[in-house]
């Protein structure tokens, strides 16, 4: 079953990216954009792809990987969606997250964790090609019960976080 998670995972974000960009392609109004994003949050860094949808409101695929010859592999692949209270220079927003975090060892099992959680931020726009932001989260962490990432195999953590980022828009 494990085994079965990452693909299926993959694959319903890959076909709901297919599906946004088809719908941003058929819309060809201006102010529709794609960027690419860096993330920052604690060691952990991931590459967002924000898509515009309509004037307020964003969605961005997340990927992340760590690997380790020898050791393996450490995977996060989510969603991001995000409205904007406002588009100004600076433009407020509240957000979601939901990722699966999974780690696949060379030798062993692997374990799969769940990260569901919302955020408060803004982003703001140096032009319009290049924008920086912050945006502090409450997330909710379901581990795995073989996981020790949130130093609580098979139970539920609440926390809160910071992530900054950096974005470029085409």
């Amino acid at each position: 079953m494990k085994r079965f998670v990452l693909p299926a995972s993959l694959m319903f974000i890959f076909s709901f990216c297919l599906m946004t960009q088809t719908a941003v392609c058929q819309d060809s109004t201006a102010g529709r954009k794609v960027g690419i994003s860096a993330s920052l949050q604690d060691n952990q860094i991931d590459v967002l792809v924000p898509i515009w949808i309509g004037s307020q409101f964003s969605l961005s695929p997340v990927f992340g990987i760590v690997w380790t010859e020898g050791v393996g592999a450490d995977l996060h692949v989510g969603v991001v969606p995000r409205f904007f209270l406002s588009i100004d220079k600076v433009a407020p927003y509240l957000g979601a997250r939901l990722a699966v975090l999974q780690t696949l060892p060379s030798v062993g099992s692997g374990t799969t964790d769940w990260l569901v959680g919302g955020a408060f931020g803004g982003e703001y726009f140096v032009d319009r090609h290049f924008s920086v932001g912050v945006e502090s989260q409450l997330n909710l962490t379901i581990s795995d019960v073989n996981s020790s990432r949130f130093g609580n195999p098979g139970k539920k953590n609440l926390n809160t976080a910071v992530a900054a980022f950096t974005t470029i828009y085409f």
